[in-house]
């Protein structure tokens, strides 16, 4: 069946997890190891599984790693639409040190593609759009060759009369913004924002900084401020794309715009306390909604 939202992740990540504390520069023996297929579009499909929704996942995913990555989607009830590349997934590693628990990772940039797999990869999208009501490209590009093909998943998204939603950056984002058809919305954190002129072409735009309020910008002009619930962060890698995902399953389910911006806000809480990465539970979200301050600014502030 295909799903209500197809998510493109171009640039995805198997992820060797070490979820304990380790010390840097010693041989640290552990119970165990966790594998996880991760990056920004992967995370923000798990989460729309986890929440009820059909989603179809594609992108980039050769070799070995690939195919690993591509079984552990499939069993998050996610649907499998990649595209197999010559070149293997990229791998990372993830793990905890100090008393803090902030991570360390360490990822590569990419992997390398071609121009006749970005081809087939507009073709699988353009495919896949017929029924959806959502598509969300998520993530950056894995090579430079790439670089033109969010410009052009927005030209299909429009033929189509799907909405599409943009979160990525670099040289792919800056295109896709002076391009014909721009995302009718986009989540760029502080400085990503910073880093170009181009936003005013998006009609909404959400502004994220960590734990500091999240600017909503309709048109130009501030529309909403979100002030997250307090929390004890654990880890905030992810954090964006359960927002992301959180906003998505309020606009599925056709909520008003302060529920969907209230849920969206949890939900990137929950997973900042957790050590994983976009694993949260519904319930996870739930617990922290009341917690939320949502501010209609076009009405003089007022507390939605």
């Amino acid at each position: 069946m295909p799903g209500d939202t197809l998510i493109i992740n171009t640039n995805p990540l198997l992820n060797l997890v070490h979820t304990g504390r380790f010390v840097p520069g010693a041989i640290n023996r552990v119970a165990g190891l966790a594998m996880h297929a991760e990056g920004k579009g992967v995370n923000v499909a798990r989460v729309l599984a986890r929440l009820g929704h059909a989603v179809t996942l594609t992108g980039f995913a050769g070799g070995h790693s690939g195919a690993w990555l591509r079984e552990l989607i499939r069993n998050e009830g996610i649907e499998d639409a990649f595209v197999q590349t010559a070149a293997p997934v990229r791998v990372g590693f993830m793990a905890s040190s100090g008393q803090d628990g902030h991570p360390t990772t360490v990822l590569p940039n990419g992997f390398p593609v071609t121009g006749e797999e970005c081809a087939r990869l507009l073709e699988q999208t353009r495919q896949r759009l017929a029924g959806a009501r959502l598509a969300i490209i998520s993530g950056s590009v894995p090579d430079p060759v790439a670089n033109g093909l969010y410009t052009e998943l927005l030209d299909l998204c429009r033929a189509a009369g799907v909405p599409c939603w943009l979160d990525a950056h670099g040289a792919a984002l800056q295109q896709a913004l002076a391009g014909p058809h721009p995302p009718q919305l986009a989540k760029p954190n502080r400085e990503e924002h910073a880093q170009s002129a181009r936003w005013d072409a998006v009609a909404e735009l959400h502004i994220t900084d960590g734990a500091a309020p999240v600017r909503v910008e309709r048109s130009g002009r501030l529309a909403w401020r979100v002030t997250p619930p307090p929390i004890r962060q654990v880890n905030p890698v992810g954090s964006g794309d359960c927002y992301l995902a959180g906003l998505a399953h309020g606009w599925l389910r056709g909520w008003p715009p302060a529920e969907r911006l209230r849920f969206a806000s949890a939900a990137g809480a929950a997973n900042a306390r957790r050590q994983d990465v976009a694993l949260i539970e519904p319930g996870e979200v739930e617990d922290l909604l009341d917690a939320v301050v949502v501010e209609d600014m076009t009405r003089n502030g007022a507390t939605a």
